[in-house]
């Protein structure tokens, strides 16, 4: 038996908690930013940022220590890796994760242990999208599930799709698994964060094409340094589709009986075409452990980097300023191919994906 993407619920059935009434901002609230067809999610995040600018302190803090973070770019070949000084991210880089300090500590994302001024907005009847106080990139939110149910992407992914072409074409959408990057891995949440300063477009810009039939294309990263494989279609279901064959095979390459070790990126773009469909890209990163040697040595050859979806999409978050300043190229690419698949179970996921006979193969 295999890891089966529809043999997992949705929904645990548990009590919508009423707390979270106390921290939900109505349209009235957000102002009166309308067009003729309403408040579009853009204009509503815009409004909720400057909501919570005015009216939450630490939200109000960690925005404006972004705007004071330490950047440096390490070329690595033809990709381009940017680190990021961020110390409020310390704690989030740092956070134990396992499954006893999990059950003894409160959930910081259930609503009865949020901070009183920290409000959002709803979307749809089972999640609530809440800013990040300690932001990596603009326009930095969470997507949480109002139910506290564990971190799993199951059934979800094309709400992920759709929350992309929401936010298309300025934010993108992302997922970690519970256990290579998710902070909170015992409460389902997604994030989202303004994509311009993320190097995707130049790191993937050599891909080697895999799959191709209308709706879809599946390529693997070919010269960037951690192992991915990219998606891009206009067919939701095809897109589903293939994803869910993707993790399934995954699956049976790692003999896992339990979701595979992944991070995802998601974005949108919109056809040129009058009905302007959305054009999805989605990044997905398979993994084989969760932190490198490095984040566990030894100083003065520790480095203090747990990757997650952005960093492996290129934006390395360092939150000591000494490791900040001594990363190397060969730390990075040390880094990326000890936490992504090795290239053996890499090359065999991507024989298996081709190998699929009931879809056409390049």
């Amino acid at each position: 038996m295999v890891y089966n993407e529809r043999a997992i619920p949705m929904s645990t059935g548990v009590h919508m908690p009423r707390a979270w009434e106390d921290h939900l901002l109505s349209e009235e609230e957000l102002g009166e930013a309308l067009d003729e067809k309403g408040l579009t999610w853009r204009v509503r995040l815009d409004a909720l940022f400057r909501e919570q600018r005015e009216h939450w302190p630490a939200l109000a803090q960690g925005v404006e220590a972004l705007s004071r973070v330490l950047v440096r770019d390490i070329p690595l070949g033809s990709a381009l890796i940017r680190l990021q000084h961020n110390p409020l991210r310390l704690t989030s880089t740092t956070a134990v994760v396992d499954e006893g300090a999990v059950r003894q500590r409160p959930c910081p994302l259930c609503p009865e242990n949020l901070p009183r001024e920290e409000r959002g907005i709803a979307y749809g009847r089972e999640y609530v999208i809440v800013c990040n106080p300690y932001p990596i990139l603009p326009q930095h939110v969470t997507i949480v599930h109002r139910e506290h149910i564990p971190q799993a992407l199951a059934g979800r992914f094309e709400l992920l799709l759709d929350l992309a072409a929401e936010l298309s074409p300025d934010l993108f959408l992302l997922y970690n698994g519970p256990k290579c990057g998710a902070s909170v891995p015992d409460h389902l949440h997604f994030q989202a964060a303004e994509r311009a300063c993320l190097p995707i477009a130049r790191n993937f810009a050599e891909a080697q094409p895999l799959v191709s039939e209308p709706g879809i294309t599946i390529s693997r990263s070919a010269t960037y340094p951690a192992r991915a494989l990219l998606y891009r279609g206009t067919d939701r279901e095809l897109l589903r589709t293939w994803f869910s064959e993707t993790l399934a095979i995954l699956a049976e390459v790692m003999d896992s009986f339990e979701e595979p070790m992944i991070n995802l990126i998601v974005f949108a773009d919109m056809a040129a075409a009058r009905d302007r469909e959305p054009v999805w890209t989605v990044l997905l990163f398979p993994r084989a452990r969760h932190r490198p040697a490095c984040f566990f040595a030894e100083e003065p050859h520790r480095l203090l980097i747990s990757p997650a979806a952005i960093d492996l999409a290129g934006l390395v978050v360092v939150p000591l300023r000494e490791h900040f300043e001594r990363v190397t190229a060969d730390d990075l690419r040390a880094i990326f191919a000890e936490v992504t698949l090795s290239a053996e179970r890499f090359e065999l996921l991507v024989a298996r994906l081709r190998a699929r006979r009931k879809f056409t193969q390049i």
